[in-house]
């Protein structure tokens, strides 16, 4: 087993590995993953755009010149969805309108820059699905709150990161930590909004872009 440091924005460095390593599966988490940093300012927001767009098609044409057969799995969120007065389909809807019918990408309503990212990433990967046939899985997970599985048991270099901080932490998380020592909550907007919330073991239930 080897590994290889690299800056997936960099195209050519990307292209070497994934030409040299042939790979069937292709796990992709190269994203800046705080909402909350998105939105700080136009430079939070610059990076966040430049650094998540770019990582994605790079990586999308690496796969066509280099490994077409490779599955890809794709760090989604639910958070692109926003929070519409229907239920969310899983990944699609069935629409019929003014006489005509057709399954269309559920529509999307994100509510942060870091949100509106996923979208654009979403709409890259179904392009590319449709047009070079690639194989791609969207993983739309939820807010997550757990430490553990069955799998990190096995050793203790497996144990997740426990990000509680006010920009990079998960809500649970950062609510826990602030209650236990005593730290108002960092609410964020009016506070009204709800969520459902995910328990680390249940986050990989998965549907394919194929459809």
């Amino acid at each position: 087993m080897r590994h290889t440091i690299a800056d997936c924005t960099n195209y050519q460095h990307l292209s070497d590995i994934v030409r040299d390593f042939g790979p069937e599966t292709i796990i992709h988490y190269a994203e800046q993953p705080s909402a909350p940093y998105s939105m700080r300012g136009r430079e939070e927001a610059n990076l966040t755009l430049q650094n998540n767009l770019d990582s994605t098609h790079n990586l999308i044409w690496c796969m066509i010149e280099h490994a077409p057969k490779a599955h890809l799995i794709k760090l989604g969120t639910m958070g692109e969805y926003g929070t519409p007065n229907i239920d969310i389909e899983e990944g699609w809807i069935d629409i019929q309108h003014k006489g005509r019918s057709d399954r269309l990408l559920f529509p999307r309503k994100p509510g942060s820059l870091y949100h509106t990212s996923k979208v654009l990433d979403t709409d890259l990967l179904w392009f590319y699905v449709r047009h070079h046939n690639l194989s791609v899985t969207d993983l739309m997970q939820g807010p997550v709150y757990g430490i553990a599985t069955d799998q990190t048991s096995i050793d203790d270099r497996l144990t997740p990161h426990f990000h509680y901080d006010d920009i990079f932490g998960t809500v649970v998380n950062r609510f826990v930590v602030q209650a236990v020592s005593g730290i108002p909550l960092t609410v964020y907007g009016r506070g009204g909004q709800k969520r459902g919330f995910l328990n680390l073991r249940d986050t990989l239930h998965t549907k394919s872009l194929r459809g």
